[in-house]
């Protein structure tokens, strides 16, 4: 890809002040123009379908769901390229990220001038992870019953309580989280608990994700 003339901006953002913070920092870059401004995963979803946009800000938690999953879905379509934006450093952000095809993954705090030459890199096809960012950190794929027992550890219930909710037997409960743990890293509940909240294994539905959903950029 390569650009001339403006780069037009697409925002995705639910807060008012980020968006009028960005068109704020954006107005002293004579190359970038603002052409969209939306608040909605549904509004996105249309955005990445334009052919008028060069480069889309997309937030990850949005008020009708995650943007992240969004770009999953969208993965192998013809799309403007996507600078995911967040106000959390969540390790599993980063990875899905990148897993899916995104040019750069920012914190919303990221000075002005990183985040312009961030949108110049991605006009031109180029990315803006770091190479921290890079560095193979294992995307977290949860099934939807490993899911609901992270949640369960994560709220502090006991085995027993667990067994109860699961309608199964202790050493069930036992074995799953034995399982949970070999694959993941962690050696306790406590741990489990930490790098879950810590690394956004929930923030994003792993499992309602195709695989195939890998971006081979």
């Amino acid at each position: 890809m390569v650009m001339t003339g403006q780069i037009r901006v697409g925002l995705v953002d639910d807060h008012p002040v980020v968006v009028g913070g960005l068109e704020a920092a954006f107005a002293t870059a004579d190359d970038i123009e603002i052409v969209a401004r939306v608040a909605t995963l549904a509004e996105a979803a249309r955005l990445l379908e334009r052919t008028d946009v060069d480069v889309v800000l997309l937030d990850i938690r949005l008020p009708d769901g995650n943007g992240l999953e969004l770009l999953a879905r969208t993965v192998g379509r013809r799309r403007p390229a996507v600078i995911v934006l967040s106000s959390f450093q969540a390790r599993q952000y980063t990875a899905a990220a990148i897993r899916f095809g995104a040019h750069g993954f920012m914190l919303k705090t990221a000075p002005t001038e990183v985040l312009v030459g961030a949108i110049r890199r991605a006009a031109t096809g180029r990315s803006s992870f770091s190479p921290d960012q890079l560095r193979p950190n294992g995307f977290v794929r949860l099934t939807p019953r490993e899911r609901e027992l992270v949640r369960q550890v994560m709220a502090a219930r006991t085995n027993e309580e667990i067994a109860v909710a699961f309608r199964t037997q202790r050493r069930t409960v036992e074995t799953q989280l034995s399982r949970l743990y070999e694959r993941l890293g962690v050696a306790s509940r406590v741990d489990l608990a930490i790098r879950a909240e810590r690394e956004g294994w929930l923030d994003i539905d792993a499992a309602s994700v195709p695989e195939a959903a890998v971006s081979a950029r």
